[in-house]
């Protein structure tokens, strides 16, 4: 059994910063309005602000549900744990994964990359940088071979479109 966990760095990231920009926006937001009364066009300023605020929580509402913090994987699947704010516990078997998501299945490696299970409705996350690289090909290696053409043709197409 092998165990995946973030950075404290990461952890702090992808928990709490949106706290900390959210702040910060709405700091700007204020001031903007403030300055709504001087000039009509700083109005624009906040409502941009207020739509940044909420992409940002959206994002972060749906990380918190989906993203575990704590991932065990072994032979027969993948086990996950550490929600945020929740104390649920997840395991997906390898033979259960009915398709898989985002990252560099998308062209954005930069994005996370999302786990399905339709026999349970499950969906987890995670970013695949440091180890859940290795927790990614772990996966590919393991999932059925139906779930891994389907994702090496949606590779190929990716690569026709540079």
């Amino acid at each position: 059994m092998k165990e995946y966990t973030y950075s404290i760095f990461g952890k702090i990231w992808y928990r709490y910063i949106n706290i900390i920009l959210t702040a910060f926006l709405l700091l700007y937001t204020v001031s903007s309005l403030y300055m709504f009364f001087q000039n009509w066009y700083y109005i624009f300023l906040a409502l941009l602000n207020v739509l940044i605020v909420i992409l940002i929580n959206n994002f972060y509402i749906n990380s918190y549900k989906h993203f575990p913090f704590l991932v065990f994987i072994d032979d027969k699947g993948i086990s996950c744990s550490n929600f945020f704010l929740s104390r649920k516990k997840i395991r997906i078997n390898y033979e259960d994964i009915s398709g898989i998501s985002g990252g560099m299945f998308t062209g954005w490696n930069l994005r996370p990359v999302y786990i399905y299970d339709a026999k349970q409705g499950i969906k987890i996350g995670f970013f695949t940088h440091g180890k859940f690289k290795e927790l990614l090909k772990t996966v590919l290696q393991n999932i059925n071979e139906d779930v891994y053409n389907e994702l090496l043709a949606r590779m190929k197409e990716l690569n026709r479109l540079k």
